[in-house]
């Protein structure tokens, strides 16, 4: 079967979106030199085993496309199968996908009412020209995968457990062994949420999540970025900043350091109202970022900087650029070059 190729269009921002009548490309030339287009739609990136290639979805419920960074040549990768919308797509150590697929019918008048209920996953394996193998277990928003062993962690419907299980393949055929709880809140206040995120390279001792709180106004509230040693079950927190929003993201190869979006740098008012930006976590536990972008600070209320992902070799991340509309909400990837930063950082001190 033919993959379908498709050519990178330019995709104008509505002027109403920017007060500054300003497309991507405006809002390019007006960042630092370290940032550069990768496409100019699609939301939720991620890197592929060799970090040759991005990982994205077109849409926040949509299909799985691939965008080579040498060539920038963009491939479809799941149009060759019928579903209900792909809400999560990442990238396993062995080059197959895990996705989170909408098993229901999908509804266009609200398109999410299955984020949080009916996401199943599943393994399309590479080549994309199989359909992808459910993995008989449901997921809530995204799962956690390992960057060097066919292990992931996902949260279960309403967001007070987390399991985590190794793909084995059996004749081809990739299923889950050695099921188990990683994370119980069931008997949590009511207003708890849980999101696997990342386990922490290189020995995947530790699963990074985010732990959300807040009031029947909104779940979402408050957010900490926090870790459970897998052996001994010791849960550390990360972030400690109160009134706040700080949400786990990519981790870097070494696990020294994790992205997060924060909205830290926004006076108290504004806080918890998703004016995130892109920031490098300590993992010592000393709570030490630094802010490596400024979007809704450059265009407030408007414009953020969210969903970062770090390439296996540490040097580039990938991120969207979003609206203030919904949470993960793009109209488009940039990538930031690590080295660039650095050498700017140093040229501009």
């Amino acid at each position: 079967m033919k993959k379908k190729v498709y050519i990178l269009l330019t995709i104008t921002i509505c002027a109403s979106h920017l007060s500054y009548g300003q497309d991507m490309r405006a809002l390019a030339s007006d960042l630092p030199p370290y940032f550069s287009i990768l496409t100019e739609w699609g939301v939720r990136p991620d890197w592929d085993e060799t970090s040759e290639n991005t990982i994205f979805l077109n849409k926040l419920i949509g299909d799985v496309f691939n965008i080579n960074l040498e060539t920038r040549e963009i491939t479809c990768l799941t149009s060759h199968f019928y579903h209900g919308g792909i809400f999560r797509a990442q990238c396993l150590p062995n080059g197959d996908l895990l996705l989170a697929i909408n098993n229901n019918i999908f509804d266009p008048k609200n398109p999410e009412k299955n984020r949080h209920t009916g996401l199943e996953l599943h393994i399309l394996k590479k080549g994309w020209t199989t359909k992808p193998v459910s993995l008989g277990q449901f997921c809530d928003e995204g799962p956690a995968v390992s960057k060097k062993h066919m292990k992931i962690a996902w949260t279960l419907a309403g967001q007070r457990e987390i399991k985590m299980g190794d793909i084995i393949y059996k004749n081809g055929i990739p299923e889950l062994e050695n099921i188990r709880t990683v994370v119980s809140y069931a008997d949590s206040g009511k207003y708890v949420r849980l999101e696997s995120q990342d386990f922490r390279p290189p020995k995947d001792e530790e699963l990074i999540y985010t732990h959300y709180w807040g009031d029947e106004k909104d779940q979402y509230h408050h957010s900490q970025v926090y870790g459970i040693n897998l052996s001994t079950s010791k849960i550390t927190k990360y972030t400690d900043l109160q009134d706040s929003y700080n949400e786990a993201e990519g981790i870097f190869p070494d696990g020294n350091y994790m992205l997060i979006e924060s909205d830290r740098h926004q006076p108290l008012p504004e806080r918890n109202k998703y004016k995130l930006d892109i920031y490098k976590l300590k993992l010592d536990g000393s709570g030490e970022v630094e802010r490596l972008a400024d979007f809704s600070t450059r265009y407030p209320g408007i414009l953020r900087s969210d969903n970062p992902v770090v390439n296996n070799k540490g040097n580039l991340i990938a991120h969207q650029y979003g609206y203030m509309d919904g949470a993960g909400d793009g109209r488009g990837i940039f990538i930031l070059d690590l080295e660039a930063y650095k050498e700017y950082q140093m040229k501009n001190k």
